[in-house]
C-alpha cells in the first residue's frame, strides 16, 4: 500500500491530474512509478519535463499553423472579417474589419468603415475615434485626423496614449502648423517612450531653421543611444539613423 498522508489536499488533486494526464497520452510508462513513488516531487518533475514543453510546443505549433494559413490565404482574415460585419453587424465586427484595411494599407476602406460605426451611442468611442484618426493620417486627411483627435479629447479629457499625442504633433505639421506641432512634440519628447518623437523633434527645428536646437537634440538622442541596452538600441535604429544623417 502506498501512503498519502502527509500529502495535501492540493498534492492529492495534482497528483491525480498528473496521472490521468498520463494515462490519457499513453505516458504510463515510467511516468505512473515516478508519480505514485515520488508524489509531490514526482508531479513537479512531470509537469516540468512533460506537460510544460507540451504546452510550449502546442502554442508553437498553432503559430506555425496560423503563419502557413496565412501565407496560403492572405485574404483569409479580411473576408472573414466581412462576414462577422454581415451576419453580426457589431460595433466591434466593424473595428476588427477597419484594423484589417488599415493593416493593409486600405486606408480609404478603413475611414469608411470607422465613420460607419461611429454612429448612436457610439458616436463618441475612444477606440473608433483613435483607429479612425490613424486612418485619416494614413489616407493623407491630416486636417481629418486632427478634428477626430480633438473629439476623442472632448469625448473623454482623461484619455492618455502617447501614440495619439504624436499622431496629433504629426497631423499639425502636415498642415504645416509648425509652431503649434513644435510646441506639442516639445512636451511630448519628456516622457515619450523611445526616440521617435526626439527625432521628429529636432527634424522639425531643423526645418524652421533653428539649427543650433535642432543639433542639440540630434545628440541627445545619439548620447542616449550610446548608453543604452542593446536591445533598446536595435528598437530605435530608424531613428538613431536620423540623428546620425542630421547630427554635425
Amino acid at each position: 500500500m502506498f501512503g498519502f498522508g502527509s500529502l495535501t489536499l492540493i498534492d492529492i488533486v495534482l497528483l491525480v491530474v498528473c496521472v490521468v494526464h498520463a494515462i490519457r497520452t499513453n505516458r504510463i510508462f515510467p511516468w505512473i512509478y515516478v508519480l505514485v513513488f515520488l508524489q509531490a516531487i514526482g508531479c513537479l518533475v512531470y509537469i516540468g519535463m512533460v506537460i510544460v514543453p507540451e504546452l510550449v510546443q502546442g502554442r508553437r505549433a498553432r503559430q506555425i499553423t496560423s503563419t502557413m494559413r496565412g501565407l496560403a490565404d492572405p485574404h483569409r482574415s479580411l473576408r472573414q472579417a466581412h462576414r462577422d460585419v454581415g451576419l453580426v453587424g457589431s460595433v466591434d465586427a466593424k473595428r476588427a474589419l477597419a484594423e484589417e484595411h488599415f493593416a493593409r494599407g486600405h486606408y480609404a476602406e478603413a475611414v469608411a468603415i470607422y465613420k460607419d460605426a461611429l454612429t448612436g451611442q457610439f458616436a463618441d468611442d475612444t477606440a473608433l475615434l483613435s483607429g479612425l484618426a490613424r486612418a485619416q493620417f494614413m489616407a493623407g486627411d491630416a486636417a481629418g485626423a486632427e478634428a477626430s483627435l480633438n473629439q476623442l479629447h472632448r469625448a473623454d479629457p482623461n484619455y492618455s496614449s502617447e501614440d495619439m499625442e504624436l499622431l496629433y504633433a504629426r497631423a499639425l505639421e502636415a498642415q504645416g502648423k509648425d509652431e503649434e506641432a513644435l510646441l506639442q512634440y516639445k512636451k511630448l519628447v519628456r516622457y515619450f517612450a523611445g526616440e521617435e518623437a526626439r527625432a521628429r523633434y529636432g527634424q522639425l527645428l531643423k526645418k524652421l531653421g533653428r539649427d543650433d536646437e535642432a543639433q542639440a537634440v540630434f545628440r541627445e538622442i545619439l548620447s542616449l543611444l550610446d548608453g543604452a541596452p542593446s536591445r533598446y538600441r536595435r528598437m530605435q535604429r530608424q531613428w538613431g539613423d536620423v540623428a546620425k544623417l542630421n547630427a554635425r
